[in-house]
C-alpha cells in the first residue's frame, strides 16, 4: 500500500483495549441514545424551513445545500420553501461517490466563503456523510479524521452551523440519524474506507418524503433495502443491545421483510411501500447507530471497496456469514426466529439454527439478493479475481472499525477463512 496513514482503530493498542467496551458495566457508564427531530410526509421540508425562520434572525439564515450530480434535480423541492421563509441559500452539487477526502476540502472552502448557519444534505449515504464531515472540518479546521475517537470529550460543534439537516434520497443507509461519516482514503492503493464517528455528527433534523425516493431503480432499491436489513440484524445479534435499541431493530427487520419485496417489485407504483422503507431505513439507523454494526459491515466495507460493489449488496451478501460466525458464542438470533415463522419449540439448537439461516437466506433470495460471491452479478467476479484479492480483503476487514466491536474475537486467519467460505456459500463451521 502507498501513502498509508494509520487510523486510530487500526492501532494494536486500541484493538487490545476495545474489548473492554463490550462489557455491560462499561456501557452502563458511557451509553447514550441519540436521535434527530424527524419530519415525515409532504410537509417535511416546509416544517424544516419554518423552524429555521422561527429560530433565527433574517440576516443569519444562510443554508448550504449539499448534493451530488444526481440529486441536484431535487433542488427546487428544497429551495422553494427556503425562499418562501426568507432563507438565503447556496447549492454545492459536487459530492462524489464514496466521498474522497479532497471532496470534503472543497465543501469546507465553500463554507468559508458563504458562512452557512444551516447545512442541508440532499442525497444518499455519500452526500449525508459528506455533509457531516464538511460541518466538522468547517467548525474544527484542525480536526484529524484519522484520529477522531468516538468517545471522550465533546467536540464543541454547532458554533458556526446551528442546524445539520438530512434529506435521504435512498432508503437504506440510515445516515440521516447516525453520527457516522464514511469517507474514502484515496492515499491508499487501492482506496480504503475511512470511518469518522461522533455523536455530534448526528443530524439535528431528518426529513422523509417519498418525493425524494420514488424513482429509485430496482437495483438501488434492493441494495439500500438490504443495507437496512443488515444494519438492524447485525446490531441485534451483536450483543451490544439494550431494550430500546433491541425493540427498534426488531421493528426495522419487520418493516424490511414486509415492504422491501413490494418496493423492489413495484417501485413508484407502490408509494406505501416506499414510505415504509424510508421509515425502516431510519429506524434501522437508530438501531445500529445507538449500538454497533455487525461483522458483515467489516466484511462488506472491504469487499465493496476492493471490487466496487454497492455497499448494501455487499453487507447483505455477508450477513449470513456474520450470523453464523457470531452464533458460535451467542443465542441472540433465537429472538428473531418468530419473525421468519420459525418455531423454536422442541428443537435441537443446531437444527433450529439451520432452519433460521435457511429462512434468512430465503428472504434475501426472494428479492434477488446474492448470498455468495459467485452468484453476484453486479458486478460479476471470477474465482481467480476473488482469490487473488483475499489477502487485501482480509487486511482491510481486519483493520475496519467494526472489527473492534465484534462480540466474538476476530483475527486475520478467521477473516480470510470467512472470505474463502463466502465464495460459494459454504456454511461457517468454525
Amino acid at each position: 500500500m502507498s501513502g498509508k496513514q494509520p487510523v486510530w482503530y487500526e492501532m494494536q493498542m486500541v484493538k487490545d483495549m476495545m474489548g473492554l467496551f463490550g462489557g455491560k458495566a462499561i456501557r452502563g457508564i458511557t451509553s447514550s441514545f441519540n436521535s434527530p427531530i424527524v419530519y415525515m410526509g409532504k410537509a417535511g421540508v416546509s416544517s424544516m424551513a419554518q423552524l429555521i425562520k422561527a429560530n433565527m434572525n433574517r440576516e443569519d439564515r444562510r443554508a448550504l445545500i449539499v448534493m451530488d450530480s444526481f440529486t441536484q434535480k431535487f433542488s427546487s423541492k428544497v429551495t422553494e420553501d427556503l425562499e418562501f421563509n426568507e432563507i438565503e441559500y447556496k447549492i454545492f452539487p459536487g459530492i462524489e461517490p464514496e466521498v474522497p477526502l479532497a471532496n470534503i476540502d472543497e465543501g469546507v472552502k465553500i463554507c468559508e466563503e458563504f458562512r452557512p448557519t444551516v447545512i442541508i444534505a440532499v442525497g444518499g449515504g455519500s452526500v449525508m456523510d459528506a455533509a457531516k464531515s464538511i460541518l466538522l472540518k468547517y467548525e474544527k479546521p484542525d480536526a484529524n479524521f484519522f484520529m477522531l475517537l468516538p468517545i471522550g470529550g465533546p467536540l464543541g460543534l454547532r458554533k458556526k452551523v446551528r442546524y445539520l439537516i438530512a434529506i435521504p434520497t435512498t432508503s437504506g443507509t440510515g445516515s440521516e440519524v447516525t453520527g457516522t461519516s464514511v469517507l474514502t482514503d484515496t492515499n491508499r492503493t487501492p482506496h480504503k474506507k475511512l470511518v469518522v464517528n461522533n455523536a455530534e455528527l448526528v443530524p439535528d433534523i431528518a426529513i422523509l418524503d417519498t418525493d425524494f425516493v420514488e424513482d429509485m431503480p430496482p437495483l438501488l432499491t434492493l441494495g439500500s433495502g438490504l443495507d437496512a436489513f443488515a444494519h438492524a440484524f447485525g446490531a441485534y445479534v451483536s450483543n451490544w443491545g439494550n431494550p430500546l435499541a433491541d425493540a427498534i431493530n426488531i421493528a426495522a427487520i419487520k418493516e424490511v421483510m414486509k415492504y422491501l419485496p413490494r418496493a423492489y417489485k413495484y417501485g413508484k407504483e407502490d408509494l406505501e411501500a416506499r414510505a415504509h422503507m424510508q421509515q425502516a431505513a431510519l429506524v434501522a439507523g437508530l438501531g445500529f447507530g445507538n449500538t454497533v454494526a455487525g461483522t458483515e459491515h467489516a466484511l462488506g466495507h472491504s469487499f465493496g471497496k476492493v471490487f466496487y460493489v454497492h455497499h448494501g449488496l455487499s453487507v447483505g451478501l455477508f450477513l449470513p456469514y456474520s450470523l453464523e460466525f457470531q452464533a458460535k458464542v451467542t443465542d441472540r438470533w433465537k429472538d428473531l426466529c418468530p419473525l421468519f415463522n420459525v418455531s423454536i419449540e422442541n428443537k435441537e439448537r443446531n437444527i433450529l439454527f439451520r432452519e433460521f439461516m435457511d429462512a434468512v437466506k430465503g428472504f434475501i433470495h426472494s428479492v434477488d439478493g446474492p448470498t455468495c460471491v459467485k452468484d453476484l452479478s453486479h458486478p460479476s467476479i471470477t474465482k481467480d479475481e476473488y482469490m487473488e484479492k483475499l489477502d487485501l480483503l482480509t487486511d482491510y476487514a481486519e483493520n475496519d472499525v467494526v472489527s473492534l466491536l465484534s462480540y466474538r474475537p476476530l483475527s486475520r486467519d478467521l477473516y480470510k477463512k470467512i472470505y474463502e467460505y463466502a465464495w460459494d456459500g459454504k456454511e461457517i463451521d468454525f
